[in-house]
């Protein structure tokens, strides 16, 4: 019989968007990253699609895509950001599932609800939305229809588990504790199950009131406990003995947050890569497999009922989301949630407003409300152009354009507001909460402009019920008026954007998804600005004095800006120390750290004396280099410069090999002289996957690789 092994990796990652931007602002607590999406993205999601094999004398021999062998699913707002930020990731992520497709005849990769809503707390509309854009998303990444999808934090009801079925979604995933009562081949009643009682080696048939059934796979509690919170992934021989240990027939399947593999547990990736190695050479007659590819095999021949409002984050239901259930994830266990049912009944508020106003506005303009509503997903994911949708469904009219687009990004923005992490932590002032409020903030915006009703006093009323923890942040009401509102940026503030370098001149550009502006000319002291925004397709122009934009100060962008600012310096100062090298480098006397009459000259030619000579392009004897390595040491900033620069050289050689062979070890072996801790990893990546690896002994010795596969 059939012994099988499935594991299931949710990735997701709240979502971090700014709501007029759309894109990610810089997030001081991720440094040295970006923000915590390319932070994450660094510690888990590449290493999981280059996931290291060593040999027994810890030479790397493999770096595999482990995406093709697990069970996934990705966030569509989280694959959104990895588009554009990480596409190599993107783009094995893809490939993984076209991959498991040609060997198993199904996909690995699952769908998510859109927005990561707790599904049992969504009104019906919500649920149809959250299922349909998930769908338009997947098929438009992955190039197929979804079989399965994944619910946020399991949460489920049997209204959410219809709308997955009527929408062609045959299977979704759920915790054990979450089946109340099964009926097994040649039983005639159900009877009552518990996470310790129940099979979870099969799927389940699962009846709907709409009339629909859909599969359900329970996953196997204890092993997946094990892998989220017991260290299971510090050894890959323990891993495997646990996946394994007992099974005798069917499938046994786990399920855990993505992240585990690599971002909650360092080198994650590399026990899991164990395991798929051992799964691929067939050891205990143990087969890997994906959801899909074993319900078409085994289809379900028992039928199970399920707790309605359950999930698997919390104990309680759904209470996590709603109430102070005592649920939370947090550093300060006295702290209390009190704020959960204010905050969720403040977004239902301006929820009931926008769908009220959204129907009659739109049907106003002679479109099916509904129909465009529920079709919006294809623009969200790039599928089609937002004009196109819009003329489709009879709205050809610029002006009713600008009206219609304002409509469906106004419902896009309340629904984003529901993202279930603004509730799971613990306080209201956490980003989370603030960051939901914030797509709230841009909802009412767009409720006003479109000629709906203020209800924003209502909103705020509602808001005052919700008391954050953290002392001195107040009322919910308090961070409205303080942290939220003043996120809406000012078209000066973003102007600023223009002028980085002390001035805006004629044809300067600053680009964002969701934004565009353009230097069209000036007049006297004025700066003529053309903007564009392509989710409402509003555009026009704006004049800004020289004056304005000098006493303009940036609230949320000011982090931005400093980045970019320093990184300008950054690049700047470099250049200049690099140039002074080569010109002093033959004739500098001797230094050391002891000479402090010529510490701040030192300290500005070391970048540049580093690289020069990292790169060959000057001489130093070996004093010299002996204490430029004493120097960097001491100075930590300048040495993750010239790590950074060395590693993104060993990149650009990898391209050139094995003709570049010598120039890369020379590379390597010089920033090792320094003292310099270069992560080789995306080099190695490449080697490893050279189809002349087998000839560059020498490179792949200095960074330990075996050569031959």
């Amino acid at each position: 019989m059939t012994r099988a092994i499935c594991i299931h990796g949710h990735f997701y990652q709240p979502p971090r968007f700014d709501p007029w931007l759309e894109d990610v602002l810089p997030e001081g607590s991720a440094a040295p990253d970006h923000d915590w999406n390319a932070r994450i993205c660094r510690e888990c999601y590449t290493p999981m699609a280059h996931a290291r094999r060593l040999d027994g004398s810890g030479l790397l021999i493999e770096a595999l895509n482990a995406y093709a062998w697990v069970s996934f699913n990705f966030g569509p707002t989280l694959l959104a950001w990895m588009e554009r930020h990480a596409p190599d990731t993107y783009q094995r992520i893809l490939a993984a599932d076209n991959a498991s497709r040609h060997r198993l005849g199904y996909g690995n990769a699952l769908a998510q609800v859109y927005h990561h809503a707790i599904m049992p707390l969504a009104p019906r509309l919500d649920k149809e939305l959250e299922v349909a854009w998930a769908i338009q998303d997947f098929q438009h990444r992955f190039g197929r229809a979804p079989q399965g999808m994944w619910l946020a934090e399991t949460a489920v009801d049997l209204d959410t588990l219809d709308v997955l079925a009527a929408a062609g979604i045959q299977f979704t995933i759920l915790a054990p504790r979450q089946a109340k009562a099964v009926r097994l081949p040649g039983e005639a009643e159900f009877h009552p199950v518990d996470e310790g009682s129940l099979p979870v080696h099969q799927p389940y048939l699962v009846q709907t009131p709409g009339g629909h059934s859909i599969s359900v796979f329970f996953y196997h509690g204890p092993v997946s406990q094990a892998v989220a919170f017991e260290r299971l992934l510090q050894n890959g021989e323990a891993f495997w003995q646990r996946l394994t240990a007992g099974l005798e027939a069917g499938l046994r399947a786990i399920a855990t947050d993505g992240e585990s593999y690599g971002h909650h547990f360092p080198f994650g990736e590399m026990a899991l890569a164990y395991v798929i190695e051992q799964a691929r050479n067939g050891r205990d007659g143990v087969e890997l497999t994906n959801f899909a590819a074993y319900l078409a095999a085994h289809p379900p021949t028992a039928e199970a009922l399920i707790h309605e409002n359950s999930s698997w984050s919390c104990v309680h239901g759904v209470e996590r989301w709603r109430s102070h259930c005592g649920c939370t994830t947090g550093e300060h266990p006295d702290w209390d949630q009190e704020w959960r049912r204010p905050l969720r009944r403040a977004l239902n508020y301006l929820k009931y407003y926008v769908d009220d106003h959204y129907f009659s506005a739109m049907a106003r303009l002679g479109a099916h409300p509904g129909s465009i509503l529920k079709e919006y997903g294809r623009v969200l994911c790039g599928a089609e152009d937002l004009e196109g949708l819009l003329r489709r469904h009879g709205i050809a009219d610029p002006k009713d354009q600008v009206q219609a687009a304002r409509l469906l990004a106004m419902q896009r923005c309340s629904l984003a507001s529901f993202a279930s992490c603004a509730w799971f932590f613990d306080d209201l002032a956490r980003i989370e909460p603030l960051n939901g409020l914030t797509w709230a903030r841009r909802a009412l915006d767009l409720l006003a402009a479109t000629g709906g009703p203020d209800v924003e006093a209502g909103m705020v009323r509602i808001l005052a019920d919700a008391h954050a923890n953290r002392p001195g942040a107040g009322s919910g009401a308090d961070l409205w008026e303080h942290e939220v509102t003043p996120r809406r940026p000012k078209m000066e503030e973003l102007a600023l954007y223009l002028s980085l370098d002390g001035g805006i001149h004629s044809g300067a550009r600053a680009t964002w998804p969701g934004l565009e502006l353009h230097v069209a000319g000036h007049e006297h002291d004025t700066v003529q600005i053309h903007y564009s925004w392509p989710r409402t397709l509003e555009r026009g122009t704006l004049a800004l004095t020289a004056l304005t934009l000098a006493r303009t100060t940036p609230h949320r962008h000011r982090l931005a800006l400093s980045r970019i600012l320093e990184t300008q310096s950054e690049e700047s100062l470099f250049q200049e120390s690099l140039q002074q090298a080569m010109r002093l480098g033959a004739v500098l006397g001797p230094f050391d750290l002891g000479q402090r009459r010529f510490e701040t000259n030192i300290l500005f030619l070391a970048p540049g004396l580093a690289w020069a000579w990292i790169t060959q392009a000057i001489a130093m004897t070996g004093e010299r280099v002996l204490a430029l390595r004493e120097l960097l040491a001491a100075n930590p900033e300048i040495r993750a410069l010239i790590e950074r620069r060395a590693e993104a050289q060993a990149v650009r050689l990898t391209h050139g090999l094995p003709a570049q062979e010598q120039a890369l070890v020379d590379l390597v072996s010089r920033a090792r002289e320094l003292g310099l801790q270069c992560a080789w990893w995306e080099a190695q990546n490449r080697i490893l996957e050279h189809p002349q690896r087998g000839r560059m002994q020498e490179v792949c010795q200095h960074l330990s690789i075996r050569a031959t596969a």
